[in-house]
């Protein structure tokens, strides 16, 4: 995949200035004339690069603001306020619903998309004008270059949907350079139109299998996934099921057999990557650096010591709540490939959590619980290795394409193929994909003889009438699963938002006032295996805030264009 990503991008250059301010910086054409992208099929194919570069985190380093794009920001987002995962320092603040306009992360969310979609802008207005006879296959490589660029622009505004609602539609040759004043939609239909219609437009022309078998493009898959999604965001569901439908029946995609193989650092680009993107370290020791100890390109290293206990060199951005850890079933093999708690050993890099500092159920002066992520902490962090290796960020899997595909199914009076999807998932969650596996030596000991997994609908009954939900079990069975198939990963808040379970999951997750509050009582917060919620829910504020910056330097959009809530 790395080398999709290789080429220059010709003719454009990251980070020039916004004509009103220097807040969002997009890019412009700067070093060469622009019209030289689009004088032939080899200069075109670079500015496409440059397009899927965008994907990418910034390879300038700690120093800029997209130093960690694609990561950090997008599981702190997709995770920390359903409070499933917390944080400590400045990033805290996301599990307590204490974010404003003015918080970091909704600025650089709006940036990295932002610029990504200008890019694709310029490019789309340029490759227009381009004469077929340019391209060695005519017509056909122009059309397979606009499909990509046309979904690689619908995925950053899909993304920013998802936080922020209507959006500014910045259409072909727009950037905020040239178009600085844009207003949103007047309504979300607006925003989810232009999404649906692009996808759709890029699905026709793109195959199931990527382009040149260069894994890392934009397929058909992608296309028709993200579609769907986009659809369940528009309440269409028997559109989205019909879509979801399309990508199951294609037999592209399978759940590989082992989950916890998804997350290993050598692996990537499985039968469930629907869409991923593998990062890289291009050179050796932590310890280097233009600023003196932090990496410029060592991507993956990012990854580890953001999530990696701090016991053991983490940063403090990653934790997992008791309240997570224990809502597992006895018997669900995805627990002990996702986390590992106090007393437990990361059976990777061998580091028992407890063994150096104090034993705590919650660690740190601000109670942190005291689990990490093994998803991404597979390495040791001691900032002096030589981390070599590609690492994926899997950003849509086949896993949530099932899940996807229950609800929907749920919504359209069809339960039993519903429970059926939800029984497959739990299949391999119980460890039955793995025992025609071999491999004896893999850290977490394989699963060798099949076992029965607990019925999804029977237990889900037991399970909404225990926590006391009013949701419907269905609802309650697709959520739960999505909470342990997906933590730490990109769309777990966003389900629960957009399911609308999300209010009810606060209330009976995180019930308030309930344990020690570390606050009033530090010794006995040290001793209290739950977190302790102190404020209340409040609904309004399931859409981020549209950034402080630009609704002052955004004409088009006034103060009263906020989201509620804010």
């Amino acid at each position: 995949m790395k080398t999709i990503y290789s080429y220059l991008f010709i003719g454009l250059a990251l980070f020039a200035t916004n004509s009103c301010s220097d807040y969002l910086k997009v890019d412009y054409y700067d070093i060469l004339p622009g019209d030289m992208m689009f004088d032939s099929e080899e200069n075109a194919q670079a500015g496409l690069t440059g397009c899927y570069d965008t994907f990418y985190p910034t390879k300038q380093g700690a120093a800029t603001d997209l130093s960690m794009w694609g990561f950090k920001p997008q599981f702190m987002l997709a995770n920390h306020p359903t409070m499933d995962t917390q944080a400590s320092g400045w990033d805290k603040t996301y599990c307590t619903q204490d974010w404003t306009a003015s918080s970091p992360e909704f600025e650089q969310v709006w940036i990295g998309h932002y610029s990504a979609i200008s890019r694709c802008n310029i490019f789309l207005a340029g490759l227009a004008d381009m004469d077929n006879s340019l391209f060695a296959e005519g017509e056909k490589t122009k059309k397979e270059m606009e499909a990509q660029v046309l979904a690689i622009r619908a995925w950053n505004y899909l993304s920013l949907a998802k936080n922020f609602g209507r959006i500014p539609m910045l259409q072909a040759g727009e950037t905020y350079s040239n178009t600085p004043s844009k207003p949103r939609p007047e309504t979300e239909d607006g925003t989810w139109e232009q999404i649906v219609n692009d996808l759709a437009a890029a699905a026709a022309v793109l195959d199931w299998a990527p382009i040149n078998g260069n894994y890392g493009r934009i397929t058909k898959g992608f296309c028709l996934s993200y579609q769907a999604i986009a659809k369940m965001y528009q309440g269409k569901y028997d559109e989205a099921k019909a879509l979801f439908k399309q990508v199951i029946d294609s037999g592209v995609y399978s759940l590989l057999p082992c989950y916890s193989y998804l997350f290993d650092p050598e692996t990537a680009w499985t039968p469930e990557d629907v869409f991923a993107v593998v990062l890289w370290s291009d050179w050796g020791n932590n310890m280097g650096g233009n600023n003196g100890w932090s990496p410029q390109e060592d991507h993956y290293m990012w990854v580890s010591y953001s999530t990696a206990s701090m016991e053991y060199n983490g940063w403090g951005s990653l934790f997992i709540s008791w309240e997570c850890y224990k809502s597992f079933e006895e018997g669900d093999r995805r627990r002990q490939a996702s986390m590992v708690a106090l007393g437990e050993t990361n059976p990777w890099t061998e580091e028992t959590i407890g063994d150096v500092s104090a034993s705590k159920v919650k660690t740190g002066s601000e109670f942190m619980p005291n689990i990490s992520s093994v998803k991404y902490w597979r390495r040791k962090c001691d900032y002096w290795s030589t981390i070599n290796e590609p690492f994926a960020i899997r950003a849509l899997r086949y896993a949530e394409v099932l899940l996807d595909y229950a609800e929907c199914c749920f919504r359209t009076s069809d339960a039993t193929t519903g429970w059926n999807v939800i029984n497959q998932v739990r299949e391999r969650a119980f460890g039955n994909l793995e025992v025609t596996l071999n491999d004896p030596d893999y850290p977490i000991p394989m699963q060798t003889e099949t076992v029965q997994a607990p019925d999804a609908q029977g237990y889900y009954n037991q399970y909404k009438a225990d926590k006391g939900y009013a949701a419907e079990t269905w609802l309650v069975a697709v959520n739960m699963e999505r909470r342990h198939e997906f933590n730490a990963e990109y769309s777990f808040f966003y389900d629960l938002k957009r399911s609308g379970l999300l209010d009810e999951f606060i209330e009976r997750e995180y019930p308030k006032n309930v344990g020690t509050n570390p606050k009033v009582d530090p010794n006995g917060a040290y001793d209290d295996w739950h977190t302790y919620r102190d404020f209340d829910h409040n609904p309004n504020k399931m859409l981020y805030p549209i950034p402080e910056k630009e609704i002052l330097t955004n004409d088009a959009i006034e103060s009263t264009d906020q989201n509620p809530g804010y």
